[in-house]
């Protein structure tokens, strides 16, 4: 058992029930384990895994989580690919749900990439194979580290990844005033799902982040105008990146760009009507989506 999970730990069990209960997590035919793992500058991050009672495909799907959401935002997706047969393993990011941090704000990207590495390397090292499944900044985050080590995952599946927001220069111009007198913007809960349940239960969720402080958007612009301009092309990476043709968080013709030119044998699809939270649309774009990615993790590369 990896250490981050404890045998028993009564002092957190009921409220995690309570926790499991409201996000409508997986809660029978598998095996929910939970725990913390510290990590650089003293923070902790909250794991937990969700392995199928069966016997399953014996592999592992790291799911990464967009900014100010947490793990449990992603609770569909989790149902989905447990009763496909994978062991989900996934964390709050630092400063997000139940892990440690100032909140919804770092220095600098690699913070993230860190907090990645150490659970990696505590829960998920000899798991072979080990898929990863990111949305947004979550996307970004793995395929940073993927730079880095190459042999970490066998398929990498990108949700609208963070390469850039939407209206990003005029975001860039109000930050460079505004960041002298104003700490934290007030977040406002946009559209950016057409399901409409999924936007109602994310307004009244206690862990969503109600702030976003500019020092994670200065942090944001250092990591887009530093590692992504200066990353190199790699025709032997690749993935599979779903991006919605409605989506107006993150700027989708300009990821698509960056991306094909930096990883032209990798697969991209434009899904029409989808907007940013793909893995919680209504119903039949989320369908289309998970069957994208069922068929991404069943078939070899090419197929």
């Amino acid at each position: 058992m990896s250490p981050a999970f404890a045998e028993e730990q009564p002092e957190l069990a009921e409220a995690i029930a309570r926790y499991r209960a409201f996000y409508h997590l997986p809660a029978t035919q598998c095996t929910h384990q939970y725990g913390y793992i510290t990590t650089t500058g003293k923070q902790r991050v909250f794991v937990q895994r969700f392995a199928p009672d069966s016997k399953g495909k014996q592999e592992t799907v790291l799911l990464l989580h967009g900014y100010l959401d947490h793990l449990g935002s992603l609770s569909k997706t989790i149902h989905f690919l447990v009763e496909e047969g994978y062991t989900v393993v996934g964390f709050d990011l630092r400063g997000h749900g139940l892990s440690t941090g100032d909140r919804a704000t770092i220095k600098q990207f690699k913070e993230y990439e860190a907090d990645l590495h150490c659970v990696y390397e505590q829960v998920l090292a000899g798991r072979q194979p080990v898929h990863l499944l990111g949305h947004s900044t979550g996307a970004t985050v793995g395929l940073h580290y993927l730079q880095r080590r190459r042999e970490a995952f066998d398929k990498v599946i990108l949700i609208a990844p963070l390469l850039r927001p939407y209206m990003w220069r005029l975001s860039t111009v109000g930050m460079s005033f505004g960041k002298r007198y104003i700490k934290k913007l007030k977040r406002v809960f946009t559209k950016n799902s057409t399901d409409q349940a999924y936007l109602t239960f994310t307004k009244a969720d206690p862990l969503q982040e109600r702030k976003l402080p500019l020092d994670w958007l200065v942090a944001l612009k250092q990591m887009i105008d530093g590692e992504n301009k200066r990353h190199p092309a790699d025709e032997e990476l690749v993935f599979l990146m779903i991006q919605g043709d409605r989506d107006r968080t993150v700027d989708g013709r300009y990821g698509r760009s960056w991306a094909i030119a930096h990883y032209p044998q990798s697969t991209f699809v434009l899904m029409n009507g989808g907007r940013h939270q793909l893995l919680n649309e209504e119903a039949v774009i989320r369908t289309q989506t998970f069957r994208l990615i069922a068929h991404y993790l069943r078939h070899k590369q090419g197929e």
